[in-house]
C-alpha cells in the first residue's frame, strides 16, 4: 500500500515533517548547533509557480479530502455591534456601581433595553462628557436621550403600522425585492457570499443580514408614507397665488431714493449766489454740497418709494412739489421757506427685482415650498394619530429610566 495516497496518512506525515523542522530539525544535531534557518520558498515548488491557482470551491474541496478543515471566514463586525461592544466597555472607579442594561419600557410588545437607546449615541455622549461640565452636560445628555428614545419608538411603531397594511400581494413584491437584492450584491461579489459580506461591511458598516433588514425596514417606512402622507399634501391655484399676495414684499418689493439736500440761510445772498453758478455751470450737485460745507455730498434721507411715488413719502408737501418729476442726478429750483433757501436732487434710486405671479420660477418655488410644509404638517398629524393607536410605556417613563441608567455611566462631576 502507498502510504503517500492515503490522506490522514499524507497527514501525520506533514504534521511530523512540520514538527521536526520547527523544532530545528535537529533532535540528532550536535548540542549547542542551531539547524538552517527555514524560509517560505522551502516549502514551495518553482516549477509549479506558472500553475493557475485554485478557485475556492477547488481548494476547499483538496482540503477536505486531505482531511484538513477549511479556512474560516473573516470574523467581521458591524456598526451596531461595534456600538454595543462600545457600550459595554466599560471604564469606572473601584467601587462605583454601574447599570450596563436594563428594560426601560416596551413599543408593540417588543422590550425596549437601555442599549437600544443609549449605545448608538455613547461615543456623542463620552466626547461631550470630557468637553462639557456637567451643568453644562447634563440638559444636552437629557436631550440627546429623548432624541434618540423618540426615533426608537417611532421607528418601531411605524414599522409595525407598515407591516400590518401590506397586503398579501405587496408581502409577496416586498419578499421578491430583498431576494433580488441580495443576489445583486452578491452577485457583484463574483457570487461568492464571504466577499459580498465584506464588500457590504466595507461600504455600509454593517454585515449583509443587517443591511437586508435596513434595506426592508427603510421600503416598508418608505411605502407607508406614501400610502398615508403624500396624497395629502396637495397643492392648488388658489394656495399659490394667495401665497404670492401675502409675500408681495418679497416678489414685488419698492424701490428706494436717495434724496440730496442743499440749505442755506437766505440772508447769506453771497453764498446762495455762489451755489446757483455752480449748479447752472452743470457742476455735480454732490461736488456743490461739499464745497458748500455739507457733509456726505449733500445725501439728506433714503426713502422707500412706496406705490404712490413721491406723494407717498412722509415728508412736505412743499418738499413734494420740487421732487414730483425729477429724475436722477437732477436738481431742483430753489425753494425758499422761512429762513432758509434750499436745492433738491435725486442721488440715487432703485428698483427691487419684480418677479410676476406668473413667472414659471416663482411658481415652481411657491409649490414646491408649500408642498414641504403640507408634508411636514402630514407627517406631524401622522405621527400624533400613531402615537395615540400605539402601544408604548409613558415616553417621559422611558427617557427617566435610560437617564438614570445613563447617568452611572457619566456620573456627575
Amino acid at each position: 500500500m502507498d502510504v503517500y495516497r492515503n490522506p490522514l496518512t499524507r497527514c501525520c506525515l506533514v504534521s511530523c515533517v512540520l514538527s521536526g523542522l520547527v523544532s530545528g530539525c535537529g533532535s540528532d544535531a550536535p548540542h549547542g548547533v542551531r539547524g538552517r534557518e527555514l524560509a517560505l520558498s522551502d516549502f514551495s515548488d518553482p516549477h509549479l509557480r506558472h500553475m493557475p491557482v485554485p478557485d475556492e470551491a477547488e481548494a476547499r474541496a483538496a482540503l477536505e479530502a486531505a482531511g484538513l478543515m477549511p479556512p474560516r471566514p473573516p470574523v467581521t463586525v458591524s456598526k451596531e455591534q461595534q456600538a454595543i461592544d462600545d457600550f459595554f466597555d466599560i471604564e469606572t472607579l473601584p467601587g462605583h456601581p454601574v447599570v450596563v442594561d436594563s428594560l426601560i419600557g416596551q413599543v408593540n410588545g417588543r422590550p425596549v433595553y437601555a442599549d437600544d437607546v443609549l449605545g448608538p449615541i455613547t461615543d456623542q455622549l463620552r466626547a461631550e462628557y470630557e468637553r462639557l461640565s456637567w451643568q453644562q452636560f447634563k440638559p444636552l445628555m437629557e436631550q440627546l436621550v429623548m432624541q434618540r428614545l423618540q426615533e426608537v419608538t417611532l421607528s418601531e411603531l411605524f414599522l409595525a403600522e407598515a407591516r400590518a397594511s401590506l397586503s398579501e400581494q405587496q408581502q409577496h413584491g416586498l419578499m421578491g425585492f430583498l431576494k433580488q437584492l441580495e443576489q445583486d450584491v452578491v452577485g457583484r461579489s463574483g457570487g461568492v457570499h464571504a466577499k459580498a459580506e465584506q464588500a457590504v461591511l466595507a461600504q455600509e458598516g454593517h454585515t449583509l443580514e443587517e443591511y437586508l433588514k435596513l434595506e426592508e425596514e427603510r421600503v416598508l417606512i418608505q411605502q407607508l408614507m406614501n400610502d398615508r402622507i403624500q396624497h395629502l399634501a396637495v397643492v392648488s391655484w388658489h394656495d399659490i397665488d394667495r401665497a404670492y399676495k401675502a409675500r408681495l414684499d418679497e416678489f414685488q418689493p419698492a424701490g428706494r431714493i436717495v434724496i440730496g439736500r442743499i440749505r442755506l440761510r437766505t440772508a447769506d445772498a453771497e453764498a446762495i449766489a455762489q451755489v446757483q453758478q455752480s449748479l447752472d455751470a452743470d457742476s455735480p450737485f454732490s461736488a456743490v454740497a461739499t464745497e458748500a460745507g455739507l457733509p456726505d455730498g449733500g445725501a439728506w434721507e433714503s426713502f422707500e418709494l412706496p406705490e404712490s411715488g413721491i406723494q407717498g413719502l412722509e415728508i412736505a408737501a412743499a418738499y413734494k412739489s420740487v421732487l414730483e418729476g425729477l429724475k436722477q442726478g437732477q436738481v431742483s429750483a430753489p425753494l425758499q421757506r422761512g429762513a432758509f433757501t434750499m436745492w433738491f436732487a435725486i442721488l440715487d434710486h432703485t428698483q427691487g427685482e419684480q418677479r410676476s405671479l406668473y413667472d414659471p420660477a416663482v411658481q415652481r418655488q411657491l409649490q414646491l415650498e408649500l408642498y414641504n410644509r403640507a408634508i411636514v404638517e402630514a407627517q406631524n398629524e401622522f405621527v400624533q394619530d400613531v402615537l395615540q393607536r400605539g402601544i408604548y410605556d409613558e415616553m417621559a417613563l422611558m427617557h427617566n429610566r435610560a437617564i438614570t441608567i445613563a447617568a452611572t455611566r457619566f456620573p456627575p462631576r
